[in-house]
């Protein structure tokens, strides 16, 4: 069998879903025919029954050794016809302190794993499954992604506690002069670790920084065509990457919230 690490994207990268409907997350150990073994979680979305819970009995027709290789073999074998699929080996809730439990911005939780948990499995290289767990997302599903983080920050964020948090977003406007439809700029979640920065200060700081920020966005819509979704990448790339960038070594990271209908 051969496990790959999957080598995360240098932007703050999230683990985002394209459907919608329920996401159950399924933990269980892969013993490899290669002697080997991996424990991980694997998250499966959609309106498919593998993707929800019973209420009562909290677990599904899935919820067992045999029933969960044959989900396996049919989700990515049969219907997405791959032979590998990705699971994380760690995969860890946001905890909050007291304080920024009453301040909540949001109501849901928030899901993070580190780029090393990353793992790939080959179907034909497992020898059986164990089945471990099934739970629903325990995170704000389908408006934020898992986050998928460097080791230090990863780690920092397991040892802490959200000290306070703040949102990051900028006012809707016509999607090109005399339209009717609005363009939504893209909206954050901003959880801050450093004890040393107050609520205040927190939301001073993204308000310094916000016009910056969005400056890309802004161009990008302004520009009614001329520059290219791919240009418009590379430029965030480019000025929003290093802002992010600087806010995790204070301390603070930035969560992308994602629109659903």
């Amino acid at each position: 069998m051969k496990i790959l690490a999957v080598v995360s994207l240098l932007f703050f990268a999230t683990q985002a879903f394209a459907d919608l409907g329920g996401c159950v997350v399924y933990k269980a150990k892969y013993v490899l025919k290669n002697g080997q073994s991996v424990t991980g979680y694997l998250p499966l979305t959609g309106y498919d029954d593998y993707a929800y819970l019973d209420d009562r009995t909290k677990s599904n027709a899935y919820c067992s050794d045999k029933a969960f290789q044959q989900l396996l073999n049919r989700i990515f074998y049969q219907e997405q016809k791959k032979l590998e699929f990705g699971l994380f080996e760690k995969l860890d809730l946001v905890q909050f302190s007291q304080a920024a439990s009453r301040n909540h911005y949001f109501t849901g939780g928030y899901a993070f794993t580190d780029s090393s948990s990353i793992r790939t499995i080959h179907l034909d290289s497992i020898r059986y499954t164990i089945f471990l767990q099934a739970k629903n997302a325990e995170w704000d599903y389908p408006e934020v992604g898992i986050q998928v983080l460097d080791v230090k920050t990863a780690n920092m964020m397991r040892e802490q506690k959200v000290v306070n948090q703040a949102g990051l977003s900028h006012p809707s406007m016509p999607g090109w002069p005399g339209s009717i439809y609005e363009h939504f700029f893209e909206q954050y979640d901003v959880l801050n670790y450093n004890k040393n920065i107050s609520q205040a200060a927190l939301e001073a700081k993204l308000t310094a920084l916000s016009e910056q920020f969005y400056a890309p966005e802004l161009r990008y819509i302004q520009s009614k065509g001329a520059m290219s979704a791919k240009q418009f990448e590379r430029e965030k790339q480019r000025v929003v990457l290093p802002i992010i960038l600087k806010l995790r070594e204070e301390g603070i990271i930035l969560i992308q919230r994602y629109m659903t209908c």
